[in-house]
């Protein structure tokens, strides 16, 4: 990738070429928010588009301001725009948090509709300008609503994206706060769970060697229980099945902004990190930038992250 900056070249070097038995994803999230971060995103999808990628992971929080119906068509566009398949979990900032005042003052859950019906017209395809056939757990007639949660298998790993959101997983008080609110943050955990047991018990019965799991809120996954309000129960369910799964687990999200690549989880009898646990969070406004995630379908181990972080002086 090569641009030229008052007459100088610059470049981000070509991600190296997968050996055999090798594919490999891209993973995004957390931006653009603000209108000097829109030319690095353009690079992002320049960038990732060019990229030898089975697909583009958008772990939510696609704007900042405003929550409007045009910058929902403005975000489609965008991703639409990407070489390669591009499947998106969504974040607060386009649902959750679209009551404050800068955000258009919206009520949460008339913005959840809307991006479910925006993004999520056929829940049986990814976006992009390339699709993929995926599975969705609207298909479950107890869960018919969630067209957003995603299942696929690829090389010896089973995919699952999971609609848990920052702020507390969209629990965070504010004016005007109903307890419509709280019944839809109930009953989402609930399909969350539902989805993140069903995602093992398949990778079990078919013989999957690893579980890549995608969200747009960070859990908490280095605190204890009582720190991780929203997702205490999750973290709880995912701890007891990663160590009941013999192959790795990779969870991928966003919201904190701080690109690291570490193993947080660990088992509260021994206080020891799970081994077979990896944790990725990619990049966040202000750092504009995607990680590409390469895995390994013959040994069935992720085997490479690489940070591309977009310069921030790319404005255009």
């Amino acid at each position: 990738m090569a641009i030229a900056v008052f007459g100088v070249s610059c470049s981000l070097p070509e991600p190296a070429s997968l050996p055999p038995g090798h594919f490999a994803f891209g993973v995004f999230g957390d931006g653009p928010y603000r209108a000097w971060e829109i030319g690095r995103f353009r690079h992002v999808i320049e960038d990732a588009s060019r990229a030898d990628l089975q697909w583009f992971l958008h772990v939510g929080d696609i704007l900042w301001y405003p929550c409007s119906n045009e910058a929902y068509a403005d975000r489609l566009e965008a991703m639409n725009s990407l070489g390669h398949p591009v499947v998106y979990t969504p974040g607060d900032n386009e649902w959750a948090d679209c009551h404050e005042d800068i955000a258009g003052a919206f009520q949460p859950l008339d913005r959840l509709q809307r991006i479910r019906t925006t993004f999520f017209a056929n829940p049986r395809s990814s976006l992009g300008a390339r699709v993929m056939r995926v599975e969705s757990q609207s298909e479950d007639p107890d869960f018919t609503e969630f067209v957003e949660n995603a299942r696929w298998q690829r090389g010896g790993f089973l995919f699952a994206t999971i609609h848990m959101v920052g702020s507390g997983n969209a629990s965070a008080a504010f004016a005007g706060r109903t307890s419509a609110d709280d019944r839809e943050v109930a009953r989402r955990t609930r399909a969350a769970l539902a989805w993140l047991e069903g995602a093992f018990r398949m990778a079990g019965s078919d013989g999957v060697k690893g579980v890549v799991l995608a969200l747009h809120g960070n859990p908490g996954l280095e605190r204890g229980p009582e720190a991780r309000p929203g997702y205490g129960e999750f973290v709880d369910r995912l701890e007891q099945l990663a160590e009941e799964f013999a192959g790795p687990v990779l969870l991928i999200h966003g919201d904190s902004h701080t690109q690291r690549v570490d193993h947080p989880l660990v088992d509260r009898e021994t206080g020891h990190p799970l081994p077979n646990f990896t944790r990725l969070e990619t990049y966040g406004s202000p750092d504009i930038g995607w990680v590409r995630v390469v895995a390994d379908s013959v040994a069935g181990r992720i085997v490479q992250y690489e940070p591309r972080l977009m310069p921030a002086w790319w404005l255009w």
